[in-house]
């Protein structure tokens, strides 16, 4: 089962070990009926109180197919972490999340 509070889904816990609050859990990707099919671990981190940062690890590869799949940054030549720039950035976590759970979602839907 699956339930959300006003900041996100239960399932992500929020890390502050690196000096920053920092939020770890998985997107979810749904299919056209609403099902889950897939998820995509990442992070949100918030190192200052106007942005949001998002990491996506190993993001499947339909994402590219999305018109916002350009905007995926590998962070480190051969590695899985991505960092997804926005051309307008989140502030909120809340907003961050969700951002990118419709965006998974969309290019799920338009491959699939």
């Amino acid at each position: 089962m699956f339930f959300e509070n006003r900041v996100g889904p239960f399932d992500w816990y929020e890390d502050d070990s690196g000096g920053f609050k920092a939020f770890k859990g998985r997107f979810l990707i749904y299919d056209r009926a609403g099902k889950i099919q897939d998820f995509v671990l990442g992070q949100i981190a918030l190192r200052n109180q106007r942005t949001a940062e998002v990491y996506l690890y190993d993001p499947p590869l339909y994402i590219g197919k999305h018109r916002h799949g350009r905007c995926m940054q590998l962070l480190t030549p051969g590695g899985k972490w991505f960092r997804l720039h926005f051309e307008k950035p989140a502030s909120t976590f809340g907003d961050a999340y969700t951002f990118v759970e419709h965006m998974l979602t969309e290019a799920f839907n338009l491959t699939h």
